[in-house]
């Protein structure tokens, strides 16, 4: 028996499919259910406009998705990351930061879940990223991950993670030469106790 199908049914079809199925299934399972009509000729040809329709929808839709990975496709997104030695990464990149990165710097937003990094980051340098559109679309860009620019925590920090040291200890040292040097005050307090000592009244 031919049926059209009004709604998608696992393993037989989408809505609008025109399909021969044994006449038990049809009537005990398909008609009852409203999963599928008979295919009259009326029906037929109204399900043929239905497919056409649905194929144009479905079409604009990938038209808008291809358009979208387009205009991801070759971007590169720019990651500033604290480093230590050997140029690693306190912690690693994430697609959370790789999404958070596309949205500020294209403002292009993109689902972290459907994001995919070729390795793991841990290191600075550029690496090769995808982006899942669906309906089998996708996009590459790329992920470069630089230091963080010089005092973005206040500190200078050395290539071996080591903190600079500070002016402090050179800050104090003209102090304690002021307190090891005499006052002119003090000087001509002194001579005068030593003139009272030799010349008492």
């Amino acid at each position: 028996m031919k049926v059209i199908l009004t709604q998608a049914v696992p393993g037989l079809g989408e809505p609008g499919t025109i399909k021969e199925v044994a006449d038990g299934y049809a009537r005990n399972f398909l008609l009852p259910r409203n999963m599928a009509v008979a295919a009259t000729r009326s029906a037929v040809k109204q399900a043929e406009s239905q497919a056409d329709l649905y194929a144009k929808r479905a079409n604009k839709a990938r038209e808008q998705v291809q358009g979208m990975a387009s205009n991801v496709e070759g971007k590169t997104v720019i990651i500033r990351a604290r480093v230590g030695s050997e140029n690693r990464l306190y912690g690693s990149v994430t697609a959370n930061d790789v999404a958070d990165a596309m949205l500020s710097q294209h403002s292009i937003e993109l689902d972290r879940r459907k994001i995919e990094i070729a390795e793991t980051i841990h290191r600075t340098g550029t690496y090769a990223a995808t982006a899942d559109f669906g309906s089998g679309i996708t996009a590459s860009f790329n992920v470069e991950v630089a230091p963080e620019a010089a005092g973005a925590h206040g500190k200078a920090t050395k290539a071996s993670g080591e903190t600079a040291p500070t002016m402090q200890a050179a800050d104090d040292a003209p102090a304690a030469d002021e307190a090891a040097a005499p006052t002119e005050d003090n000087a001509t307090e002194e001579q005068a106790e030593e003139e009272t000592e030799a010349n008492p009244s």
